[in-house]
């Protein structure tokens, strides 16, 4: 069986730039983190200058990220040839959407592409405990002490602890 390698996968094939599809697709890295990116077709830039007139060159074109669950936007200003973005969020475990939005000199604006919803994952431990799936005491006290170090009680009362500073074992 002939097993190509990589150079003879590779050969002559190349992505496209875009795919002349208006989208813009939002997914979460971790809870304070998105990654959006996007396309936008010049028919869609032409149609939508030709319909705005003289306004839509004075404009200015933002990625607005809005959150769902506490009803907040914030607009964040892009590179004029940016098709990506890493966006910081404040807060974790929420629904978020992104929207393309182009704001006129007279504050209006117009959503030229919106995204999927997203929602990112917590940054805390879960306050539902599952019997099913139980840790042993051992693994519980290891995995709580990684989160927040080790309790006055172990730090002082621990045989296996090291010496604390200044102090004696």
């Amino acid at each position: 069986m002939h097993v190509p390698d990589r150079h003879e996968l590779n050969a002559g094939w190349t992505l496209p730039e875009a795919y002349g599809v208006d989208r813009l697709v939002l997914l979460p890295r971790d809870p304070h983190w998105l990654f959006a990116y996007w396309e936008v077709t010049p028919g869609l830039i032409e149609n939508l200058a030709a319909q705005y007139q003289t306004a839509w060159p004075a404009g200015r074109t933002v990625l607005r990220i809005s959150n769902l669950d506490f009803k907040s936007e914030k607009d964040i200003d892009f590179a004029a040839d940016a098709n990506h973005c890493h966006l910081n969020v404040e807060k974790a475990d929420c629904t978020y959407q992104a929207e393309l939005v182009h704001i006129l000199p007279d504050h209006r604006f117009i959503s030229v592409v919106s995204s999927n919803t997203v929602r990112t994952p917590r940054d805390s431990l879960s306050s539902t405990l599952d019997p099913r799936w139980k840790m042993f005491p051992f693994w519980q006290q290891r995995y709580y002490r990684q989160i927040g170090g080790l309790s006055s009680y172990e730090l002082f009362n621990n045989e296996n602890s090291e010496p604390t500073e200044g102090g004696k074992k």
